[in-house]
This record gives structure tokens, sequence and C-alpha cells, in this order.
């Protein structure tokens, strides 16, 4: 089994130090020195059991212990019991195998001197430099950036082991960066993707990430657009405004805004469903005109009627008669291939594709005849 050298006891009195000062009554009457010191041991211990348990995992896969005892890998073992999500376990196992790799840099958790993050940096830096370098050369390289780990962050480490290995191989250095920067450039573009979900609670989230060259681009619209809007407000409130962490995410937020309606006013995106992009919002005349309870939009989601005037503001009214169920009585039958008109009558009554068991939503579907148009029939949403 690896040894841990004092890592067990260490674990012990920095827990036994934590848990003593928590429960302490007098906790609140601390002075700012001790609670400073309460805060260190326990990041101290943070880091001093993620080292344990690193250690434990990679016995864990030695032995094959998850398998032989509960049929299963250790990253499903993790899941089940400790209530992380199976991605972040495989990802707490395979960064404990890397680790495990290098000797002096597993040592160096045992006693704190790394910290779980700081080694998981250092391991992923080691392992993207090519064998045929030489365990020497490996090894200087291996022993500065643990010797470094006590100065520098983690981001700042990512830097140091391309500096480092700069000075200790310097006829190398060009080669393994440019292999490591297609490497990593091929994998961004592979792994691009972004998520849109509604939290259930008036908020979209945004999540995804792009190749850094896209990233940039990005960037510098959204900055640009950002920095317009705060001259903006300078000018508004004056020069003594301080602009805050809080006020540049609220300010990139709008300038993406900006992109999409400016984008919108303009008919420059491409069709979708049969129609240019649009946000559907059902409600009855009384409601825009009163600014008073909620509308539900073509997704689902419930806006309140005051957010519907702003949209009315800038868009296509179209008006239709509903029956008692909702459903559409007149919007008129005087083409036979689908408009506007009829599309959003059909997104007022279906909301989306009606095939049963499928949950595609009105962008997604194309509109089709039950019947032929001559016969009456009135239209229904399917993918």
């Amino acid at each position: 089994m690896e040894s841990t050298g004092g890592l067990g006891g260490a674990i012990e009195v920095v827990a036994s130090l934590v848990s003593g000062a928590l429960e302490a009554p007098d906790l609140g009457l601390m002075t700012d020195r001790g609670v400073l010191e309460l805060m260190t041991a326990a990041d101290r211990a943070v880091s001093l059991v993620e080292a344990a348990r690193a250690v434990a995992i990679r016995e864990v896969d030695r032995r094959v212990a998850a398998e032989n005892e509960a049929h299963c890998s250790t990253a499903e073992f993790l899941h089940r019991g400790l209530g992380h999500t199976i991605q972040r376990c495989r990802m707490i196992v395979r960064d404990a195998k890397r680790r495990g790799e290098y000797a002096r840099l597993t040592a160096a958790e045992a006693n704190g001197a790394v910290t779980g993050e700081q080694g998981s940096v250092i391991a992923h830096g080691l392992a993207l430099m090519p064998d045929d370098l030489g365990a020497e050369v490996l090894g200087r390289c291996e022993d500065t950036l643990v010797g470094l780990a006590g100065s520098l962050d983690p981001g700042e480490l990512v830097q140091a082991v391309w500096r480092v290995l700069e000075h200790e191989a310097p006829e190398r250095a060009d080669e393994i960066l440019a292999e490591r920067l297609e490497r990593e450039e091929k994998a961004a573009r592979k792994n691009r993707g972004l998520a849109l979900s509604d939290d259930g609670h008036g908020t979209l989230h945004i999540k995804g990430r792009i190749p850094i060259a896209d990233g940039e681009e990005l960037a510098a619209v959204l900055n640009a657009h950002a920095e317009s809007a705060w001259r903006q407000q300078l000018d508004h409130d004056g020069e003594g405004a301080e602009l805050r962490p809080r006020d540049k995410k609220v300010l990139l937020a709008d300038a993406l805004m900006t992109l999409v309606r400016g984008h919108q006013a303009h008919r420059q995106a491409p069709t979708h469903g049969g129609d240019r992009p649009r946000v559907n919002v059902h409600l009855n005349y009384a409601d825009l005109v009163g600014g008073l309870g909620d509308m539900v939009m073509s997704g689902g989601a419930f806006i309140s009627a005051a957010e519907a005037r702003r949209l009315a503001c800038d868009c296509d009214l179209i008006p239709m008669v509903l029956d008692s169920l909702g459903i559409p009585l007149d919007v008129g039958r005087t083409e036979r291939l689908v408009n506007p008109h009829l599309r959003a009558a059909v997104v007022a009554r279906d909301r989306g594709c009606v095939f049963p068991g499928c949950d595609r939503g009105p962008a997604e579907c194309e509109v089709h005849h039950l019947r032929p148009w001559w016969a009456g029939e009135l239209v229904k949403f399917s993918v």
C-alpha cells in the first residue's frame, strides 16, 4: 500500500483543532487573529483530507475493491454513497490516479505543502511532457514545480509548467508546446457546446464552452458593448462612479442581449420552423392594456404582464379569437400554405409537437394539415 507518511496523524490533529473551535461556545468572541487561524487550520485540513482520499482511491483501484465488494467501478461506488454526480466522481478518481504517478508530488500533498488543486495542475502538466525527455529531466521538473507550489496559486502554476520546461529542456520546449497547443485546439473544437436551461424561477441559465480563439472574438465584442454602456452610465452618474465586479457581469449580460436584439431588428437570422425566430407570448387584450397578471410563453415559462407590455412595444401583434377551451377559432383560411399568423395560432394551441411522447418545442416543428386544406381541417404541429 502507498505510504502516507504522517498524513493520518496530521489530519487527526487539524480536524481536532477545527472541531474543537467550532464547538466552543465562545466562538463569536474570538479575536480576528483567532478566526483567521481557525480558517487557515480548516483549509489545511481540507487539503490533507483530500490527499488522504486520493491515497485511498488509488489503493481501492489497485485492489479492484469496489468491483469485488459492490460489483461497480470506484467512481460508481463514490457516486452511490457520497452524493457526488457521477461525472464529478469520475474526475476525482481520474485525478487521484494521475497524481499518484509522481512520488515527490504525493509526498508533498501528504505533508500539506501542496493542495489538491495545485497537485492536479502539476500532475496534468507533467503528464503532457513526453516520456523521451528522460526520468532525470522529468524528476527535476517535478521537484521545481512542487517547490513553486509554496508561492504560486494553481493558475500561476499552469504557466510555470512551461517555464520550467523551457529551463530544463530548452531545445525541446517549443516543439512540445506546439504539440500541446494543437491537441488542446482539437479537443476544444470537438468539445464545444452551449446549453440553455430554465431554472423555473424566472432565469435562463447559459452554460457552455468554445475554443479560446472563438472566445476571444466573443469577449472582444461583448466588452466593447459593455464599455460603451459603462461610459453612458458614467455620463449619467458622474465620473466618481465605481465599476464593481457585479456591474461588469451585468454589463456583459446586457451586451449579449444588445447583440441579439440588433440581430433581430435587422432580420439577419435564418428562418426556423417555417418562420423567423420569434418569442411567442399568449395573453388577452385586457391584461396587455392593464399590465396585471402573468402571461405564458410558447415554451411554457411565465412572465409578468408588465414584461409582456415591454415586449409588445416592438413586436408583431397577431389577434385571434379563441373558444372557451383556448382553441383558435378565427385566423382565416385564405391561404393554402401556413403563414406566420396561422403558425402563431398553432403555437398558441399546441405548444409543440402533438405526436404522442414527443416533447419538441414549436420552433423545432413544422405545421401540417390533418386533412387536405380544402376540407377545412385545422392544422397541427409535428416534427
